[in-house]
């Protein structure tokens, strides 16, 4: 696989950032990369979508110029792979980097290798086995199921196996799922309704079972150079650790620990609890939870579970010693663990609403949060301090889509509201900035 010299780095290195006004031309940067991660992360600065793309387009539902809109197209004309490729992350590859990436993540395993190795969790068979055909190598039978139709026939859901998006997440990261594409559902009459749902398939059915595995001979080791050789083309600059955290797979990605946050961060608050036990609506809660830390506090946690940074790491970028970094993290730990704080994470988010809402006599819209944390719901879910949530919600701003839109009419809009300042609405944009709302870091 020869890697394709051009250079595209960070505007703030000083040359000009190639952006993206299409779909085509995100098909086109994909296939001159090899591969995309769909949101900003830390690894590689400006190796993205969101980062290759003007804020404004986002979540506009157009799809000439709509990155979101655009990740539906690709994904149902397949002229890239898609999924959750990228530490957790949604991203693209290209049909040639495609077998390079199944190799390396698969490790010479495929799927009922690595189950009768001892390698795959119970919860991960539940799930291939919906995908499974008598001959491997025919994937004319081999199905594109819907991603509610998956949680449901594998047996997971209120009652009965958990952390669905966490399994289905690790068998994306594995190479052995994708999304094959997005539609409506349909009514016992056939008539579409809702919003497009993913349809999941293996990538062998999705493009070709000896195409896939064209690089099978290959040592996995030799897969994983090339493709760092691509990201190197494009971004000469980029860190050695970073690239590896960008394509490695979970395990490789976080060293020692394996659990992608926030499941390592409940593992650091409750050590005898099964990460995997945690519900969505416990995950939602815990990101209320940290919202009422201080600021220091909130940052320390990030960036080491997270990020992955070390106590001195962390100081370096806080002007704080790693004693002192260790000393907020103890505290911030001890904090969330406090009942009226973990109550949050414990209860629920949806249950802690309803009776924090009932307590204060909240004259707001009833609100059943969805699974993603999306525009419609109260910024609260975003995690920031309950008295910030009351002060701003007094004002009219109740949503994560009316917050946006107030930092976006007037750099001043907190103005005028009592208890927000500067410095408030600063962490009001990071937060924003952190479940991808926005895309350009605070200054």
């Amino acid at each position: 696989m020869a890697a394709l010299p051009f250079g595209i780095l960070m505007r703030n290195r000083g040359i000009q950032m190639e952006m993206l006004h299409s779909v085509r031309d995100l098909e086109n940067m994909i296939d001159r990369i090899g591969f995309l991660p769909l949101f900003a992360g830390d690894e590689v600065p400006g190796f993205s979508v969101q980062e290759m793309t003007e804020p404004a387009s986002w979540w506009t539902g157009d799809p000439k110029t709509d990155p979101w809109e655009w990740r539906e197209e690709i994904a149902n004309r397949k002229s890239a792979a898609y999924g959750r490729f990228f530490r957790g992350r949604a991203g693209f590859l290209s049909k040639e980097c495609l077998p390079y990436f199944v190799n390396y993540r698969r490790d010479g395993y495929d799927f009922d290798a690595r189950w009768d190795d001892e390698l795959a969790s119970e919860r991960q068979k539940k799930i291939m086995d919906l995908f499974a055909t008598e001959n491997e190598e025919d994937t004319s039978g081999t199905p594109e199921i819907f991603t509610f139709e998956v949680k449901k026939q594998a047996g997971f859901g209120a009652g009965r196996e958990k952390n669905f998006e966490g399994t289905l997440t690790s068998l994306e990261m594995e190479g052995y799922l994708l999304i094959a594409g997005f539609e409506q559902r349909r009514n016992k009459k056939g008539q579409a309704f809702g919003m497009a749902c993913a349809r999941l398939t293996t990538p062998e059915k999705a493009f070709g079972y000896d195409a896939v595995r064209s690089r099978y001979a290959e040592d996995p080791k030799k897969s994983l150079e090339a493709l760092k050789e691509r990201v190197r083309a494009a971004f000469p600059d980029a860190p050695e650790q970073g690239i590896l955290r960008l394509i490695a797979g979970q395990g490789e990605a976080f060293g020692k620990q394996t659990l992608v946050y926030p499941f390592n961060l409940l593992k650091a608050i409750d050590k005898e609890k099964d990460p995997s036990s945690w519900t969505k609506d416990q995950v939602s809660g815990l990101y209320v939870a940290l919202g009422q830390l201080r600021a220091k506090q909130q940052r320390v946690l990030r960036e080491k579970y997270r990020n992955g940074k070390s106590n001195d790491a962390i100081g370096l970028l806080m002007n704080r010693s790693a004693g002192t970094i260790s000393t907020y993290r103890t505290k911030a730990l001890h904090m969330l663990r406090d009942p009226l704080i973990a109550a949050w994470y414990v209860r629920g988010y949806r249950e802690n609403l309803r009776a924090c809402a009932a307590g204060r006599h909240w004259g707001y819209p009833e609100s059943e949060p969805k699974e993603e944390i999306d525009l419609s719901d109260y910024c609260l879910r975003i995690g920031i301090k309950v008295r910030t949530f009351e002060s701003i919600a007094g004002s009219g701003i109740l949503t994560v889509g009316d917050l946006l839109r107030a930092m976006q009419d007037d750099p001043k809009w907190y103005q005028d509201i009592r208890g927000v300042g500067p410095a408030t609405a600063k962490d009001l944009e990071e937060k924003l900035v952190f479940f991808h709302f926005l895309t350009d870091r605070p200054n």
